[in-house]
């Protein structure tokens, strides 16, 4: 708990997201250290500190200290610091990683899901926003969990893609967590929070947002995630310096393709789609980028529904599907674009397959459909020898197929 104490100085002092506070600690090796080095009377000329960080010094005791923990304590906000076992390694390796992160929710989501960035213009049109909810609820079905920078228009969307569907949500604030900013979302912090998302901020409670707070938030928005998802964003959109740090970071970085070449509204991502970004077409260019690795983490059944065409894409279909995407006024419209999980009739029966081990993997294949080898063994409790020989024999009866990433589905 000194290490909070002396962090929450330094931070208190210095200012969040300054990069002097890791020089110091660098030098000092400790946050106790680096305090008393910093109240040292002779550490104004020596450090080079300027006047109104020298007046901070002065000005800012335990009792500040204090104050603030009580006041993070009396608003339920919990802190994190860069020497706790719960903090991200992810962020961790970026440059100029917080020292501290305040936080309220669900910390777990940091370090056990497969986090996605999702940013965009704050006015995005039609188009992007049916794009972005088709393939936001594709991905929280799957296990991904968004995070965002919780403003207005593509952010939010994100946000409330995830908890209409009762799954979790990351929001990254460019202000204090108790600060009611922006305005249109402040009723949107407490759904987050109920179906079991994040609400995140380096800034101290309290801070008001300013231009300098959002680019220093969005180092940590790329930071946190695999990679970045950029819907829409113009020239000179505050969604690009996010997919700028998420190409220093080596993160992936995804953009949807332009509704029109020549509308400027889009002009953004063109330089990333240039630059080598993933274009995507439908949710599975993203998911195809990350199930060979994740694939314990990724709920992949729903990725080989049959009544889901293979080469589909779901941008070049979109115009055809505008009665799907927009608002439904009876129940005969066409449905939306969102993943099925009913698995198919099997083509092999039970009575036509060795007993033992190979009728129980049918069994749960026929349950789940489709299924890692490491689920599979874990399941029934198999080696990875017997296991590897079983799958070889029902691949050769007709009965399962063997897919990418060591996955398995029922036929």
């Amino acid at each position: 708990m000194e290490e909070i104490r002396s962090l929450l100085w330094l931070v208190m002092v210095l200012g969040a997201g300054n990069p002097q506070i890791w020089t110091l600690l660098h030098r000092y090796e400790t946050p106790e250290a680096a305090c008393a080095a910093l109240k040292r009377p002779d550490a104004a000329e020596e450090l080079h500190l300027p006047a109104h960080v020298w007046r901070r010094v002065r000005d800012t005791g335990e009792a500040q200290v204090e104050e603030m923990l009580e006041r993070c304590s009396r608003l339920q906000i919990s802190l994190l610091w860069y020497g706790d076992a719960a903090y991200p390694e992810a962020l961790l390796s970026i440059v100029n990683p917080p020292v501290i992160l305040f936080y309220q929710g669900n910390l777990t989501l940091l370090r056990e899901h497969l986090l996605l960035t999702v940013v965009g213009t704050r006015n995005p049109s039609e188009y992007s926003l049916c794009v972005e909810k088709a393939i936001c609820r594709d991905l929280v079905l799957l296990d991904f969990v968004p995070a965002t920078g919780f403003a207005v228009g593509a952010d939010i969307t994100a946000n409330l893609c995830a908890a209409e569907a009762g799954k979790p949500s990351i929001a990254v604030m460019g202000c204090g967590l108790d600060v009611p900013y922006p305005g249109p979302n402040v009723g949107y912090k407490q759904k987050i929070l109920d179906t079991g998302g994040l609400l995140l901020s380096e800034l101290l409670p309290g801070t008001a947002p300013s231009r300098s707070s959002f680019p220093m938030r969005n180092r940590i928005l790329s930071g946190i995630s695999m990679g970045t998802f950029v819907v829409q964003a113009p020239a000179r959109s505050g969604a690009l310096i996010t997919a700028e740090y998420a190409m220093e970071q080596g993160r992936d970085v995804f953009c949807v393709p332009p509704a029109d070449l020549f509308d400027k509204r889009y002009m953004g991502v063109i330089k990333y789609l240039r630059d080598g970004a993933i274009p995507v077409f439908d949710s599975r260019d993203i998911i195809y980028e990350y199930y060979t690795s994740h694939a314990h983490m990724i709920a992949a059944s729903a990725l080989y529904a049959e009544n889901r065409r293979k080469s589909g894409s779901l941008v070049m279909e979109l115009d055809e599907k505008k009665a799907a995407a927009a608002p439904q006024k009876s129940s005969a419209a066409k449905p939306e674009p969102v993943l099925e999980t009913v698995p198919p009739e099997p083509a092999v029966s039970d009575e036509a397959l060795p007993e033992g081990l190979a009728r129980e993997v049918a069994a749960l294949l026929r349950q789940q459909t489709v299924m890692h080898m490491d689920q599979i063994a874990a399941e029934l409790d198999a080696s990875m020898e017997e296991l590897t020989t079983v799958l070889t024999e029902l691949e050769l009866y007709g009965a399962v197929e063997r897919l990418p990433g060591k996955q398995f589905r029922i036929l």
